[in-house]
């Protein structure tokens, strides 16, 4: 990064800080979708909307450096997609995600 123009730098660090702030309406989308999943006739709609969620803090979260967010967001992608998952492994998933983006500001 360093050999990059510093206007380009200067345009990365805008970005990174509108993720850090996006990430607080992550936090209410995941509530939110938390909440929804307590229905059994939303169970599944709730998981598919987290796991497109997740997908999207896999890619994102990387290119700002935010390692450890985007493992934990592929942990929970990949227990979502696994048919008949425990509620535990959920749960731990969930947390670790939600501990993450709390991380971040």
């Amino acid at each position: 990064m360093e050999k990059l123009p510093e206007a380009a730098r200067d345009r990365i660090e805008q970005l990174r800080l509108l993720f850090i702030e996006r990430s607080k309406g992550h936090l209410v989308q995941i509530q939110e979708l938390l909440v929804k999943r307590q229905s059994a006739s939303e169970l599944k709609a709730a998981d598919a909307d987290l796991m497109t969620l997740a997908h999207s803090l896999v890619g994102t979260s990387g290119i700002f450096g935010f390692q450890a967010l985007g493992e934990a967001a592929f942990k929970l992608e990949n227990t979502v997609r696994e048919t008949g998952y425990s509620e535990s492994d959920f749960a731990q998933a969930m947390d670790e995600l939600i501990d993450r983006l709390n991380a971040l500001g």
